[in-house]
């Protein structure tokens, strides 16, 4: 184990425990969440977090679809005890959207309405950044800003600056009895938020973002990552045979690819394995065969022969 001095230590989690979902047995919502489990069992993804909480740099992710990037940030969050604000960026994705978005049609709608609101930061709506920025609640936040690679290219290097000063410029003009310091959202470094970034490695990011990133890569889950995801998840449920015959499948499959970073990830593993488990579909059988190919399968070019 690497000894350093951790602002966050995954061994200091309480992990979600059995009891409270016994009375549920039957029902799926007894298995935990993807929110409330994760298994940091990677010294260097620790490492990188802690870098990052350090530095106050962005904590850039990469790897494989299904390799756990979303989900680390919730947990992170639920670990230290913060605020958690998300955005999933896509192809419309704006610069400002991280910040606010400015509902146009409300005003249009307003103003034909003859309701129009005198103060414009009326139709305006905080982005996770302005949430984290301004901790109305008092609470420091973790955010994040998801598949960015999806995004134009500007997307990121407009990060640069609200990111590099912790503050940006209201979008709006200041009445003439506001004071200067009213025109800006900051946060001090004490309480500056944990941004963290994943990305499909879609499209290369600019180089100057990734200067200012914390960066660390994550590998595509193996058999024992795969059961003890499955043992957090499953508590009392937990069959470590069946899990292992599951796993050993999903491996199959993944080896089956041309490419393997394609392969099944760690949340169709565990939608296979329940099915199976509350299914009483035993691997290996012809309703497994069926069950393998909705959950693990899915049409993956080079795995149409079972392994």
């Amino acid at each position: 184990m690497l000894q350093y001095d951790m602002e966050f230590d995954p061994a200091a989690d309480t992990p979600v425990t059995s009891p409270q979902h016994a009375e549920v047995d039957s029902s799926p919502t007894s298995y935990a969440a993807d929110d409330e489990v994760y298994v940091f069992d990677d010294e260097e993804v620790v490492l990188a977090v802690n870098v990052a909480l350090k530095t106050g740099r962005p904590l850039l992710l990469f790897g494989p679809p299904g390799s756990g990037k979303s989900s680390l940030a919730p947990n992170v969050a639920r670990i230290l005890g913060w605020d958690y604000h998300s955005h999933v960026v896509t192809a419309r994705t704006e610069p400002e959207d991280l910040l606010w978005r400015f509902d146009a049609l409300r005003r249009l709608n307003d103003a034909q309405a003859r309701q129009l609101h005198d103060d414009i930061w009326h139709y305006y709506t905080k982005g996770p950044l302005w949430r984290a920025f301004e901790q109305s609640g008092g609470q420091r936040s973790v955010v994040l800003i998801d598949e960015i690679d999806k995004a134009d290219p500007d997307l990121p290097n407009s990060l640069l600056g609200p990111l590099g000063s912790l503050s940006f410029a209201l979008p709006w003009n200041l009445d003439e009895d506001q004071e200067a310091q009213d025109a800006v959202v900051s946060v001090c470094q004490e309480r500056a938020p944990l941004v963290v970034v994943t990305t499909n490695d879609e499209r290369e990011l600019p180089k100057p973002f990734l200067r200012r990133c914390i960066v660390v890569e994550l590998d595509a889950p193996d058999k024992e990552h795969l059961l003890k995801v499955a043992a957090s998840h499953l508590g009392d449920r937990y069959d470590p045979d069946l899990a292992g015959l599951v796993a050993d499948y999903l491996i199959g499959v993944r080896g089956s690819l041309h490419d393997v970073a394609g392969g099944p990830s760690t949340a169709e593993y565990l939608d296979a394995l329940k099915a199976s488990q509350q299914l009483g579909v035993t691997p290996g059988t012809s309703e497994w065969k069926a069950l393998e190919k909705v959950t693990l399968r899915k049409r993956r070019d080079g795995a149409e022969t079972a392994p």
